[in-house]
């Protein structure tokens, strides 16, 4: 196939039409409305494109896997220059805008250059979880697993890090609501609030005694414990 005309077009990126028309099914990249394809301007400059040179069908299927994995990679670089993240967090945001294979490579590419750690990320956050949001040790484990943290390397880390299951419970009732501790009712309330964040039933109970709330056992018959 014979290249007809490069232009350049927005985001550094450079429209190719060809003398035939490209099947997006069959080259993986989707040609605009008028026909050009879009492949990375510096890639097009470094192999030295431009119209009239033929291309064989290998040649453009190379092209453009080499201009989807460097523009995933640019584009990886962006995301962690803005926020750290995990390698599988990475890779499906990644994966919106490029195909399997060059976000996994544009990953690969951020673990080599210490872009991208999932070990230091993950121990990072999971401290920074407990202490923002007081939750239990349980429930952050629960939001790695969820960002795609290797379940092995999360439980690791937990046992490696030292938390007191009642001094999170405390700061929170202080801090959030120890204004509506009083009888019974709003008292349960309280206990429920404190459970949904994943705190056990007698690690609660032992942070309300601080504030001089009665243990009494009917709490038991409420609660799960």
């Amino acid at each position: 196939m014979k290249i007809l005309e490069i232009r350049p077009r927005r985001k550094q990126l450079s429209g190719i039409i060809f003398d035939c028309e490209i099947n997006p099914k069959e080259w993986g990249a989707d040609p605009d409305a008028a026909g050009y394809l879009s492949l990375d301007s510096e890639l097009c400059e470094i192999k030295g494109l431009k119209a009239g040179m033929s291309l064989t069908d290998e040649q453009l299927e190379d092209l453009i896997c080499e201009s989807h994995t460097k523009r995933a990679i640019s584009r990886a670089m962006w995301y962690l220059s803005r926020s750290d993240c995990s390698r599988a967090t990475l890779i499906e945001k990644l994966s919106k805008a490029f195909p399997e294979y060059a976000s996994e490579t544009a990953a690969d590419r951020m673990e080599e250059l210490g872009f991208l750690n999932d070990e230091k990320y993950a121990r990072h956050k999971f401290e920074r979880i407990l202490a923002e949001r007081k939750v239990s040790v349980g429930v952050a484990k629960q939001m790695l697993r969820l960002e795609g943290i290797d379940r092995e390397l999360i439980d690791i880390i937990a046992e490696e890090i030292d938390v007191d299951p009642i001094e999170p419970i405390v700061e929170l009732i202080e801090k959030k609501y120890k204004h509506k501790l009083g009888g019974y009712e709003q008292n349960k309330k309280v206990i429920a609030a404190l459970m949904r964040k994943g705190h056990k039933y007698p690690d609660i109970k032992e942070a309300l005694a601080r504030f001089d709330v009665e243990n009494d056992e009917y709490y038991s018959e409420d609660y799960d414990v």
